[in-house]
């Protein structure tokens, strides 16, 4: 029987089926009624490529060519709308299955590489329930692919490591490729990918170099297309960024928050987030203790020799990749920060080592129960464990009932309640929506976002996007609105609060000749 065919029978394997299912399932009801989430860098995606299948070429809502951004995000959305997909709602499937996938993925190793089954059910259940995970995967934002492509790319890589064979490695390195023209934090697990296949430790130097050549190869060409389409056009790599010019303190400090937070996946709770930090340096203090132990002959009479025979994955190999690319990932983030990006380390840097460390964790979690302990040993092994189930379990039912409470109020009133997201309730049941709605046959112009401006047309697609934006010139908009509204009599309407980017009002659109305001 093939291992399709088994992994068909296997109820636990269907299992991990199912929770696949409800994760994307989760992402779709959270974005049904308002759409995805939109933030300045989704309308840069967006703009780019209904601007792309409108014939104006890889451009975002500025005109400006897309390079802060590699083009693979883009290109989905726009692949939607060759087929009669609405780009915003290509955006909502592609971030559905793309987490939908995570967890399928994700299942399937640790249930290739555990014994307990117990822990993988634990574990795949924490990544369904992930609140990083289900926010940005609500948003029109690369991080659901990308941290697919990152989960792909390191399995494939710990598949190679441990058995050889040519297909993982293609798998590793085309994965990789696509990582990194989603992302170009992709960067990092080319050079991981290298490093990994250079220190193992057999075969012969000159394979491990052919090896490195043939997965850098495959893994770099493409983003190298990007990069030199960039240098061609604009002068820059990945063009140009701000400084947060903080400390590596700074950026320490404030990866340790992010932590702190996905521990304990509630704000309400935060006090105990310290306590819960304390457990978990226990816990991993007496893991560390443990397989240290073993290592050392500690771990009880007979128990060494002998169960690595029964059980061929004793060995915390395949969790290597996962725990290297972390460790780079980080170091990667906290030396590029002070000088590309104009902000503080938040959740969203982080997300891509979030199911990488939870598999590696509890990789090392499932070798520490397999150790033979006696005497106060047992007991230590046991109370440890005890702990961490504990603790996993609160985690999972908070991060549950946030999960379950950020829908619900997605579904009622949107992810802002405030006017500057096209995602609320404000906008989709403003007064003055409702107005123009009534009192107009064919198009109109609108915005009540920071950075772009729509067009509503009745009898094409819903939502079309305008490659400009409000706080361009008005003397620069105008032209363009009017091209677009002198044949259908259109409206213009504007909302004015939360918007500190808008250099013009209801006074000047008022003034323009052939424009009706509300």
């Amino acid at each position: 029987m093939t291992k399709s065919a088994q992994f068909g029978r296997d109820p636990f394997a269907l299992l991990i089926v199912v929770l696949a299912g409800l994760g994307a399932a989760h992402i779709l009801v959270r974005t049904a009624t308002y759409g995805p989430a939109v933030t300045l860098d989704s309308v840069s995606y967006l703009s780019t490529a209904i601007n792309f299948l409108a014939g104006e070429g890889w451009r975002d809502f500025l005109g400006k060519p897309l390079v802060l951004w590699p083009p693979l995000f883009p290109l989905l959305l726009a692949a939607g709308g060759w087929v009669g997909i609405d780009p915003l709602e290509a955006g909502r499937w592609v971030n559905a299955t793309a987490f939908g996938l995570t967890i399928l993925v994700a299942g399937c190793w640790l249930r290739s590489n555990h014994r307990s089954r117990l822990l993988v059910l634990a574990a795949t259940t924490a990544i369904t329930v992930s609140l990083p995970h289900s926010d940005f995967a609500s948003h029109l934002m690369t991080d659901a692919l990308f941290a697919l492509f990152t989960l792909l790319a390191l399995t494939q890589l710990a598949s190679f490591l441990q058995r050889g064979g040519r297909t993982p490695l293609y798998g590793a390195a085309v994965c990789t490729a696509l990582a990194a023209v989603t992302r170009y934090a992709g960067v990092v697990l080319i050079g991981v990918g290298v490093l990994m296949l250079l220190v193992r430790r057999t075969p012969p130097l000159a394979a491990r170099l052919k090896d490195a050549v043939v997965f850098g190869t495959i893994a770099s060409l493409p983003l190298a297309g990007v990069l030199t389409r960039n240098w061609t056009i604009s002068g820059t790599l990945t063009g140009k960024r701000g400084a947060s010019g903080q400390s590596l303190s700074d950026g320490l400090c404030q990866i340790g928050e992010v932590f702190r937070a996905w521990v304990v996946p509630s704000n309400g709770l935060d006090g105990l987030g310290y306590l819960v930090w304390t457990a978990a340096g226990l816990v991993v203090a007496g893991v560390v203790v443990g397989v240290a132990g073993r290592g050392l002959g500690m771990g009880g009479q007979g128990s060494g020799e002998k169960d690595r025979t029964a059980s061929p994955h004793l060995g915390l190999g395949p969790a290597l990749p996962f725990g290297v690319f972390a460790l780079t990932y980080l170091g990667f983030l906290v030396a590029i920060v002070p000088f590309t990006i104009p902000f503080p380390i938040f959740s969203r840097f982080l997300l891509p080592v979030y199911v990488p460390l939870l598999l590696a964790a509890a990789l090392l979690l499932d070798r520490f129960l397999c150790i033979k302990a006696v005497g106060w040993m047992a007991v230590a092994k046991w109370g440890l464990a005890a702990l961490v189930l504990l603790g996993g379990l609160a985690h999972v039912g908070l991060s549950a009932y946030e999960n379950l409470r950020i829908t619900h109020q997605s579904m009622e009133s949107g992810f802002k309640k405030e006017i500057s997201n096209p995602n609320s309730a404000y906008w989709h049941h403003s007064e003055t929506l409702k107005y123009i709605r009534t009192h107009l046959s064919d198009s109109w112009i609108f915005s009540n976002h920071h950075h772009a401006t729509w067009f509503w047309n009745r009898s094409n697609a819903p939502r079309k996007h305008l490659s400009i934006a409000p706080h361009l010139e008005i003397q620069k908009v105008t032209p363009r609105i009017m091209r677009k509204t002198k044949k259908s009599g259109g409206f213009i309407v504007w909302f004015l609060h939360e918007r500190p980017h808008s250099s013009y009002d209801a006074l000047d659109l008022r003034c323009l000749p052939g424009v009706e305001t509300v």
